[in-house]
């Protein structure tokens, strides 16, 4: 079985366990559709292309979807692997791409032991939540 890993911007680093699974390649698909839709602007758009210049991933430009099913029908690859992520949109495009392809989910350890909340689109209003957590012993309430 040959599979494709599909990283996104939820989990932007060298040691994500996503890395771990056997897999033929890395792919991040700029999408500026999807960009816009979650109102990414310039400072944002730059650093997730620094960062993806220091992983183990392909860039591909165009519709996420389209992409990723193109990208594993040329792989001849049967599972997409990804990331976890709470984000909404994110998964609903893993929905839709488990239409063809077996979507497998891979978890991290949490930052910090943040309970879902509506509202945290943007860093700084994650970031005033969860470092009052960060900065105890075990991440913890």
């Amino acid at each position: 079985m040959s599979a494709l890993i599909w990283l996104h911007e939820d989990a932007l680093r060298a040691a994500h366990p996503v890395f771990a699974e056997p897999h033929e390649r890395a792919v991040f698909i700029w999408d500026d559709a999807y960009m816009a839709a979650m109102d990414y602007g310039l400072k944002r758009r730059v650093f997730l292309y620094e960062s993806l210049l220091e992983l183990p991933v392909e860039i591909y430009a165009g519709d996420t979807i389209e992409t990723l099913e193109a990208l594993a029908r040329a792989a001849q690859a049967s599972c997409l692997i990804s990331p976890h992520t709470p984000n909404p949109r994110l998964n609903h495009i893993m929905e839709a791409l488990s239409e063809t392809l077996r979507v497998q989910r891979i978890a991290d350890d949490a930052f910090v032991d943040l309970p879902p909340q509506e509202g945290l689109r943007r860093f700084f209003k994650y970031w005033n939540k969860a470092k009052k957590l960060a900065f105890t012993r075990d991440g913890g309430a």
